[in-house]
């Protein structure tokens, strides 16, 4: 099973982690993309998503580029999963069918459905400033790589 969000949710995270550490001035988004290694064309499309609900604002001429336009602290990251992804409720059956006593409602219903409300929650509690300080206590050397992190280099011994 794969959790995991979106190539767009995920390149609007890293725009706005990025426009939430320059907070001090309006950034291109070529800068953007070459900072946080997204492609330009996709980030511009990202941008005028979290544009349209006022997460962030632009300006043009030699001198403009984006900027975050609320707070980093009252940006949530399920509100980003929700401007770029949609809903992130039950839409479908998580076992998409089953024997015919299924027509309302699938035996792994409960289970699914209280793991889906708990990282909902989780995602709701979190926000933008939370991930500017874990990507700053990353890049200090303060915050350790958990054990399970999939970029831990395994050396064998």
């Amino acid at each position: 099973m794969k959790l995991s969000p979106t190539r767009k949710t995920d390149y609007g995270i890293r725009a706005l982690l990025y426009l939430a550490q320059t907070l001090d001035r309006s950034v291109k988004a070529e800068e953007v993309g070459a900072e946080m290694d997204i492609p330009t064309s996709f980030l511009r499309q990202v941008l005028q998503d979290l544009q349209r609900v006022g997460m962030v604002s632009s300006r043009s001429g030699p001198n403009g580029g984006y900027l975050l336009s609320k707070d980093p602290e009252h940006i949530s990251i399920l509100e980003i999963v929700e401007v770029l992804e949609g809903s992130p409720y039950i839409k479908e059956c998580a076992l998409r069918g089953g024997p015919c006593r299924w027509e309302q409602v699938c035996a792994l219903h409960w289970i699914w459905g209280s793991a889906q409300q708990a990282l909902i929650e989780r995602l709701e509690k979190a926000t933008l400033l939370d991930l500017v300080q874990e990507d700053k206590a990353i890049k200090d050397g303060t915050r350790v790589a958990p054990v399970d992190s999939h970029r831990r280099i395994n050396i064998p011994t």
